[in-house]
């Protein structure tokens, strides 16, 4: 098994709905903004309205479940879907804070991403799987997505 690149994407948050501490974890909504993704095979830009339906523990660990849509530069829809794990870290706020972006790495920031389209010039991401780090920006988050090769 092997890591290929396949895409880096950014993308704003255009809101934070924090709904509070539920038997499950402290649950907030973060709501998809605009944004932009590129690769090889595939570029174009990140329509706003998706959404990650966090849900963070008492031990700072959270787990996203994120929604969102990528618009090719050619027009074709593909829905893009991913779990993973984030860390909340004082030091990672701290920077964002005070105005800086952070790093790949910083933090636990982990993903496990998976496409679907209609659209059969990009009918092979139906069959493929990402994994990916992510990192906070001042403006909301930036992602490399690596595709799992078998071969």
């Amino acid at each position: 098994m092997r890591l290929v690149p396949l895409l880096t994407f950014r993308n704003t948050l255009s809101a934070v709905q924090t709904i509070g501490d539920t038997p499950f974890g402290q649950r907030i909504t973060y709501i998809v903004g605009e944004g932009r993704f590129e690769g090889q095979a595939l570029n174009g830009r990140i329509l706003p309205g998706g959404g990650d339906w966090l849900v963070k523990g008492r031990d700072n660990l959270a787990r996203l479940d994120v929604r969102k849509t990528f618009q090719t530069d050619d027009e074709a829809l593909i829905h893009v879907s991913y779990t993973g794990l984030y860390k909340f870290d004082a030091d990672v706020t701290q920077r964002l804070a005070s105005g800086e972006d952070c790093a790949f790495g910083d933090t636990l920031f982990l993903t496990h991403v998976q496409f679907e389209t209609g659209d059969k010039r990009y009918a092979w991401l139906n069959e493929t799987l990402g994994v990916g780090q992510g990192r906070e920006t001042q403006s909301g988050v930036a992602y490399e997505v690596y595709a799992v090769k078998t071969s």
